[in-house]
């Protein structure tokens, strides 16, 4: 019996990820980004639309990521994770509904929207993945790690041929009906995390700021954390640019929205099988070695990223970013949760939100000044490239005992 409840609610724990994962792969990556470019490039002329999608994702990112640590310390006191994944949740889900309103009329509106749609998303996966050592032994965590990203490629992946199959037999009414298709996933599959996965005790140690404060200062004391955030901080960067970019410039060198999307779709479905493969080497080799390999395949797509001049060019390094994308994400979690005090999680989970989001923040605003100074969006390729590098060197500096917690 206890093994069965167990295994439920690490399946109702992924299927958070199966959920919001709707989210990341239409609005985030496939659908949103080349609309809203093109509806700012008809206006304003290119490549501005281009930039404005690196600065609205930048600023989606950055509420959240400030809002992290106070809230991570506040929930771990009260024992408020689940609550406040359920509001930063459903806030997102409403906002990414109220986009269908919004558009094609308003742009302007429909970034500020996509702002707090995106805040909920970041907001809300500081709680899940603060949940996450609760599952199980430190021993599973790389495979219950591993396999929610796969569901999320999964659930991303469904929703995403739902939402090519709208845009490309309805147009336009399509694509806002895909943000309707998108709040409703997103909204339903928060309940099973929010019902059925166990709120840890909280610790009692002051209020949230005294608690941020005391974190802060244990967390010095904590060398190999802090060398782990910076090799994160500094490949997601990598990563997050890739995710968020990739839709609005390949808008912007040409390809077809009907080959983008289904080229994105390739990323989801291979995600799948490469995601849980990944899982599986973090356990036999360790996580570390896991991440340097999916840094070394993100490497390359940067590489030939900055030559990509054709719409099956872009379907090839879709195929290689499902590859890596969620082996590399996936043992990233599993990795830091062996380097968090027990019992503090969504505090200290806050720390690697930050770090992952403001990361976030840093790579499309940088991609979005090279391509204005230079008037492509090529340029942003090549700091995409070293980022890979430089984080892959500072990972290497960080030891992991496999038992750790």
């Amino acid at each position: 019996m206890a093994a069965a409840d167990s295994r439920g609610r690490e399946r109702a724990w992924c299927l958070y990820d199966w959920g919001n994962s709707a989210f990341a792969a239409v609005c985030m990556t496939a659908v949103l980004p080349p609309y809203l470019a093109g509806l700012v490039n008809r206006e304003l002329g290119s490549p501005a639309g281009t930039a404005m999608w690196g600065w609205a994702a930048a600023a989606g990112l950055l509420a959240g990521a400030l809002l992290g640590p106070p809230l991570g310390a506040w929930a771990d006191g009260r024992a408020a994770r689940r609550r406040l994944l359920a509001v930063f949740a459903l806030g997102g889900a409403a906002a990414t509904a109220g986009l269908a309103v919004a558009l094609p009329g308003s742009w302007r509106l429909a970034v500020v929207l996509y702002v707090v749609a995106a805040t909920g998303f970041t907001g809300a996966n500081v709680f899940y993945d603060a949940l996450l050592p609760g599952l199980g032994p430190p021993q599973r965590w790389d495979a219950i790690s591993s396999r929610g990203y796969a569901w999320g490629y999964a659930g991303g992946g469904l929703v995403l041929a739902g939402a090519a199959a709208l845009v490309l037999s309805c147009g336009e009414a399509g694509v806002r009906l895909s943000f309707v298709v998108v709040a409703l996933w997103w909204a339903v599959f928060t309940i099973p995390v929010v019902t059925r996965v166990a709120e840890p005790v909280p610790v009692a140690v002051g209020g949230s700021w005294a608690r941020l404060r005391r974190t802060l200062g244990e967390a010095r004391q904590r060398p190999e954390l802090w060398r782990f955030l910076l090799a994160y901080w500094v490949y997601n960067d990598g990563i997050g640019t890739m995710i968020k970019m990739s839709a609005a410039y390949g808008a912007e060198v040409g390809v077809p929205l009907k080959h983008m999307l289904g080229a994105l779709l390739v990323t989801q479905f291979v995600g799948v099988p490469a995601t849980i493969a990944f899982g599986r080497l973090g356990t036999r080799l360790g996580p570390r070695r896991g991440i340097e390999l999916a840094l070394c395949g993100y490497l390359l797509v940067a590489c030939l990223g900055f030559f990509m001049r054709h719409a099956w060019q872009f379907w090839f390094l879709a195929a290689m970013v499902g590859l890596v994308q969620g082996g590399a994400q996936a043992l990233s979690r599993s990795l830091y949760a062996r380097l968090v005090p027990a019992g503090r999680e969504a505090e200290f989970f806050s720390f690697f939100d930050v770090s992952g989001r403001m990361a976030g923040v840093a790579g499309p605003a940088l991609f979005s000044v090279v391509a204005i100074v230079t008037g492509s969006g090529r340029g942003g390729i090549v700091g995409v490239a070293i980022f890979f590098v430089a984080g892959a060197l500072l990972l290497r500096r960080v030891r992991v005992s496999s038992d750790s917690h």
